[in-house]
């Protein structure tokens, strides 16, 4: 869906790093299971997750820009919000509820610093991949 090369070769780029995260997160988990006395700090594993979905709803507001900018559909707008809204009814969304709630999500993190547990933030990055994937983004 994305025409040019450059802006979909950074934003594969952008998204190879939400993937390592959650391979570095998901091999730091099972090793630091059984230390610290044998409890594991769960708000800290929470913490460390909300990272990549951060990421990952940066990398959605780079590829709905890139999108607007090339004409797929009306928006002047840089703010996620904005994008998801104007595109709705014009790109082929695969479940738009679930990743508009995930930009919601977002919100609370990055500007309210409350964060999901680890799930949820799993649930909203996977929401997001599927998106890029149906798009041929990714």
């Amino acid at each position: 869906m994305i025409r040019d090369a450059t802006a979909l070769a950074e934003v594969r780029q952008s998204w190879a790093g939400v993937e390592s995260l959650r391979s570095r997160l998901q091999v730091s988990a099972f090793a630091s299971v059984g230390s610290v006395g044998g409890s594991f700090p769960f708000t800290l594993a929470n913490a460390a997750h909300n990272l990549p979905f951060i990421h990952a709803y940066a990398v959605l507001n780079d590829v709905l820009e890139q999108l607007a900018d090339e004409g797929h559909f009306n928006c002047k707008s840089i703010f996620l919000g904005e994008l998801l809204k104007k595109s709705e009814k014009v790109l082929p969304w695969q479940d738009f509820a679930l990743v508009n709630a995930g930009a919601g999500r977002r919100n609370d993190v990055a500007h309210r610093g409350q964060l999901l547990d680890r799930g949820d933030c799993w649930k909203y990055v996977d929401a997001v991949k599927v998106e890029l994937s149906a798009w041929g983004v990714l």
